[in-house]
C-alpha cells in the first residue's frame, strides 16, 4: 500500500474511513481463516492418531504371528559347560547333556632355532627346498628366517579350505603350527624337496611328528544318554533336531525346550502400552474435559466427529469383548486354582479395564505368567482366535479382528485416517486459495477507495480554487 494523504481540502479522515472499510471487508477473510486454522488443527489431530493407530497395527501384527508363538527358548541349568539356542521347528522337551571332553584343535613346532642368523646359514634348511602344508607349497629362499617363513605359511593359508587351515605363529624360537578347526585331524604336511622340515625339526626322516604340543580331539558327550562325537564344541546344529548347541566346559546340564514365554509377554504388554496410548488420544481429541485453571468446558480438537467417535467404540468392543461362542468350553477350558473357566477376553490373563477412560491394565501379573506357563496354547489362542476354513484365515481371536480393523483404520494411503487427511487437505488447499484470491480482491478493493477519495478531493480542491477566484472578482469591484 502506498503513501496517501487525503483530506487536504475537505478536511476529510480518509485514512480513517478506508480502515474502517477494509476492516469490513476482512471480515469474511477472517472468517474463512478461522476455518483454516481448525482444518490445520484437525489434519494435525489426525496425523496424530494415524501414527499411534499404526503402533497398534504393528503391536497386534506381532501378536497374530505365527512366529511369536512358534519360538522357542532353551533354559539351560548350567550356562557354563551348555548352552543352545532352539529353532521353531525344536520340540518341547528336556534333555540331559554330559560333556565328558571337549573338541580342541592340533599345534605342532619345530625345535628351538638359532635366531642370530638366517636359517639357511645356520643349517636347518637348504635354498630351494619345498614342503607342503595342506596342499600348498612353500619354497626356501634365500636369507630365509623365521619370521619370514612365518608370513610365507601364513599368506599361503588363505587359500587352504576352512576345514583344513593352518596358521603360523613363533613362540620361544620356535615356528608353531596350529590348526584353525578343532578336531580329531592331524595337520597335512610333508617335505617335496629336501628335507626343511626334518631340519626344522616338526617332522622326523620317516614324516612323523616330532613335537605335536597338543594332539587334535574330538568332543565327547552324551544326549539323554545316547553317546556322541563331534570335530566341533560350537554351532552344533545336527545333534538334537532344532537346537543349535555349543558346548563350553566339561560337565552335566539339563537343557529344557519350551515356547519363549518371556517374549510373548513381552508382545502383550507392548499390546496393552500401543492400545492405552492410542485410546487416550482419541478420548482426548474426541471428549470435553475441564480445563485446569477455569471451570469451563473445553472440547477435544475432534470433538462431534463421526468417524473417531466410531473408532473410540470399536476399540473399546475390540478390546473388552468376550470372544464367544468361537472360543468355548470345547476348546478354550481351563483352570485357576481350580476354578474353571473359559479363556476367552483379556481377564482371564488378568488384564482388564480400569478408569474413566477404560485403560487396559495388567491388574494381576501372576495370573498372566501362570497361563503363559500352563496354558501358553489357549493364550496363542486368545489372541490369534481359530482358524476358519472359509476365509482361510484365523479370526474371532483379539489380534486378529482387531488387527482386521485398525489397519484398515491406520493403513498409509488407503486407510480411513488417510482417506479422511486427504479429504481435509483438499478442503484447506481450496479454502487457502479462496483466501487468497479475497487477499488480492481487498488490496483491489483498498486501492479503488482511495482513487475515488482522491478524485473526490480533487474535484473539491478545483471547486475551491473556482470559489476563491470568483471571490476575489468580486472583492476587486
Amino acid at each position: 500500500m502506498g503513501i496517501h494523504l487525503g483530506g487536504l481540502s475537505s478536511g476529510n479522515d480518509y485514512q480513517t474511513m478506508v480502515d474502517q472499510m477494509m476492516e469490513a471487508q476482512r471480515i469474511p477473510i477472517q472468517s474463512k481463516q478461522k476455518d483454516l486454522d481448525e482444518l490445520d488443527y484437525d489434519m494435525g489431530a489426525w496425523a496424530e492418531l494415524r501414527t499411534l493407530s499404526q503402533d497398534l497395527s504393528r503391536s497386534l501384527g506381532t501378536l497374530r504371528d505365527f512366529e511369536l508363538w512358534r519360538d522357542m527358548y532353551v533354559d539351560s541349568t548350567d550356562e557354563s559347560a551348555v548352552t543352545a539356542t532352539a529353532a521353531t521347528a525344536a520340540a518341547e522337551q528336556v534333555y540331559t547333556v554330559i560333556v565328558s571332553n571337549r573338541a580342541v584343535a592340533q599345534s605342532l613346532s619345530s625345535s628351538a632355532l638359532d635366531t642370530s642368523t638366517d636359517l639357511i646359514s645356520a643349517g636347518y634348511v637348504a635354498e630351494g627346498d619345498i614342503f607342503e602344508i595342506e596342499g600348498q607349497e612353500i619354497t626356501i629362499e634365500a636369507d630365509e628366517t623365521l619370521e619370514s617363513l612365518r608370513t610365507k605359511i601364513n599368506n599361503a593359508a588363505e587359500e587352504m579350505s576352512d576345514d583344513s587351515r593352518v596358521r603360523a605363529t613363533i613362540i620361544d624360537d620356535r615356528l608353531v603350527l596350529n590348526r584353525e578347526k578343532t578336531g580329531s585331524a592331524s595337520v597335512a604336511l610333508s617335505d617335496v624337496s629336501g628335507t626343511a622340515l626334518q631340519g626344522l625339526g616338526i617332522i622326523d626322516g620317516v614324516g612323523g611328528l616330532v613335537n605335536e604340543n597338543v594332539a587334535g580331539d574330538d568332543a565327547r558327550f552324551t544326549v539323554n544318554g545316547i553317546a556322541i562325537t563331534r570335530s566341533s564344541n560350537t554351532e552344533l546344529t545336527d545333534v538334537v533336531e532344532g537346537l543349535t548347541m555349543s558346548l563350553r566346559d566339561t560337565g552335566a546340564t539339563t537343557l529344557t525346550v519350551r515356547p519363549d514365554r518371556e517374549a510373548a509377554k513381552k508382545a502383550i504388554l507392548d499390546f496393552v502400552e500401543k492400545y492405552n496410548a492410542f485410546a487416550d488420544q482419541v478420548d482426548s481429541y474426541s471428549g470435553i474435559s475441564l480445563a485446569e485453571s477455569s471451570e469451563l468446558a473445553q472440547k477435544g480438537e475432534l470433538y462431534g466427529d463421526s468417524m473417531i467417535t466410531a473408532i473410540e467404540t470399536r476399540i473399546r468392543q475390540y478390546a473388552t469383548s468376550v470372544k464367544s461362542p468361537a472360543l468355548n468350553e470345547g476348546n478354550a477350558a481351563y483352570s485357576d486354582d481350580g476354578v474353571p473357566g473359559v479363556m476367552d477376553c483379556l481377564n482371564d490373563i488378568g488384564i482388564w479395564t480400569v478408569g474413566e477412560k477404560n485403560q487396559l491394565e495388567v491388574l494381576d501379573e501372576d495370573k498372566l505368567e501362570e497361563r503363559l506357563e500352563y496354558d501358553f496354547k489357549l493364550v496363542e489362542q486368545l489372541f490369534k482366535g481359530t482358524y476358519d476354513s472359509e476365509e482361510i484365515a484365523y479370526t474371532n481371536g483379539i489380534a486378529s479382528d482387531f488387527y482386521k480393523y485398525i489397519n484398515r483404520v491406520s493403513e498409509a494411503m488407503t486407510g480411513d485416517i488417510d482417506e479422511r487427511i486427504d479429504a481435509l487437505t483438499k478442503k484447506y488447499d481450496g479454502l487457502a486459495n479462496e483466501i487468497s484470491d479475497l487477499e488480492d480482491g481487498l488490496a483491489k478493493y483498498e486501492q479503488d477507495q482511495w482513487d475515488i477519495f482522491t478524485k473526490m478531493e480533487d474535484a473539491l480542491s478545483q471547486m475551491k480554487s473556482q470559489l476563491d477566484y470568483i471571490s476575489s472578482m468580486f472583492g476587486t469591484k
